[in-house]
């Protein structure tokens, strides 16, 4: 039987609901009690929804209580951090990491939501770790007795995520540091490599959402004098954040002009061994060489022992080179 998704209910179209009483307390609803869990007073309530679905873009669109713009941002394609604040609705496209299993991998992507004093709608296209995670912390009993609450909850698991995956590259660093100080290099600067390029990519989408949230602070108070603060403090939760890897990535940028140092000295010494086997072994080179013409009257060729007396001027040519190098401080 054919879906009408043009009459699709919440049920229908959402993935889960939560309806939070006035202290915080959240417990699952099902889809079809949003509306009537709206209309009692008290409480919020947060809906996720999945764009993958076209139930759910046929809801959104639809029946969604949300406004034009808020329609616009969920189910747009613009994959842009944006924060934007009307009077009585904050919409905006906020980074995330995906989810794989029951890990965040290191792909970014976005989820986009909708707010208002009485409702939170979120929405992705892929699963998401910091969403995933504070489902997770509702049912074990967390409160969010506002929707900003809630959302100020995504992002510190967003930074969390960030800040084990900062400590997991300091300690890659912390491997390195330790080799180049025993001199004991092999693949020193893939490790870099790999580490500054995971901190590049994270330090990219961090300072996007660190001037996101310091740009549209006033916007944002201008309409809700209330949020205010806690956009505030996402900010300072943001900064610190690109602080930290700031400084993650000039380690690593001190630690790659370290191990290009040692690996420069190192091929500076053999290439002086080479170069000074190269010159100690020029004039017996020279001796042979003579030698081996096999041309008449050629000195020691009907001398006894004569095989032997070559083999001493040649390491006697030797020896004399190498004093040289020695007088000329060369060695």
């Amino acid at each position: 039987m054919a879906i009408d998704v043009t009459t699709v209910s919440p049920g229908a179209a959402v993935l889960w609901a939560f309806s939070f009483s006035p202290d915080g307390a959240g417990r699952h609803i099902a889809g079809s009690d949003i509306d009537a869990v709206l209309a009692t007073a008290g409480g919020w309530v947060w809906i996720h929804a999945g764009l993958a679905d076209t139930r759910c873009r046929m809801w959104v669109e639809r029946h969604a209580p949300i406004s034009a713009a808020g329609r616009e941002i969920l189910l747009g394609a613009d994959e842009h951090l944006q924060l934007n604040g009307t009077q009585g609705e904050v919409t905006g496209v906020l980074p995330d990491l995906q989810r794989e299993l029951a890990d965040a991998s290191m792909d970014f992507a976005r989820f986009r939501f909708v707010m208002t004093e009485r409702m939170l709608i979120t929405a992705r296209r892929h699963p998401l770790h910091a969403i995933e995670l504070t489902r997770r912390a509702i049912e074990g009993g967390a409160q969010f007795p506002a929707p900003m609450a809630l959302l100020d909850g995504m992002v510190d698991q967003f930074v969390d995520a960030i800040e084990q995956l900062g400590e997991q590259l300091g300690d890659e660093l912390d491997i390195v540091e330790e080799r180049v100080l025993r001199d004991d290099l092999g693949d020193e600067r893939q490790m870099i490599a790999r580490v500054r390029l995971q901190v590049v990519r994270v330090r990219r989408q961090v300072s996007q959402l660190k001037t996101l949230f310091q740009r549209a602070e006033g916007r944002i108070a201008a309409h809700n004098p209330s949020l205010a603060i806690p956009v505030r403090m996402l900010f300072q939760k943001i900064d610190a954040l690109d602080h930290d890897f700031g400084s993650i990535q000039e380690r690593s940028r001190l630690l790659q002009d370290d191990v290009a140092t040692k690996i420069a000295a190192v091929t500076n010494r053999r290439l002086f061994t080479l170069s000074i086997l190269t010159a100690c072994l020029l004039p017996p080179t020279l001796v042979t060489g003579i030698f081996g013409m096999n041309t008449k009257d050629l000195p020691l060729q009907q001398a006894d022992g004569g095989t032997w007396y070559a083999l001493a001027i040649a390491a006697a040519s030797a020896g004399v080179a190498y004093w040289a190098l020695r007088r000329l401080r060369a060695l």
